[in-house]
């Protein structure tokens, strides 16, 4: 199982606003990608301008092609207004 973890820090403000794009475009957006078997979006208890996307992807490889597919400009589209930097990194699961 290789899941992807991405921590996004956003622009003090826009917290709400992004929370909404991403519940409303951003998450079902991912949800239909080939390769992606789930989703999970949340916001931080102590850090609420960090928020937290999960995806389980099918393989690397699926993963991979979501970089050269249309919904790869279309996510960035949902997130690049909002956010201020984050990180990105990738486990394999047992």
């Amino acid at each position: 199982m290789l899941v992807e973890r991405s921590e996004i820090l956003i622009k003090a403000g826009s917290e709400e606003a992004f929370d909404a794009a991403m519940r409303e475009r951003g998450v079902p957006l991912l949800q239909s990608v080939p390769g992606v078997k789930w989703v999970k979006f949340g916001r931080g208890v102590e850090n609420p301008d960090k928020f937290i996307i999960l995806v389980e992807w099918k393989t690397m490889d699926a993963h991979t092609a979501f970089g050269s597919s249309p919904a790869r400009p279309k996510l960035h589209e949902v997130i690049a207004p909002h956010s201020r930097g984050g990180a990105m990194e990738h486990f394999n699961l047992s």
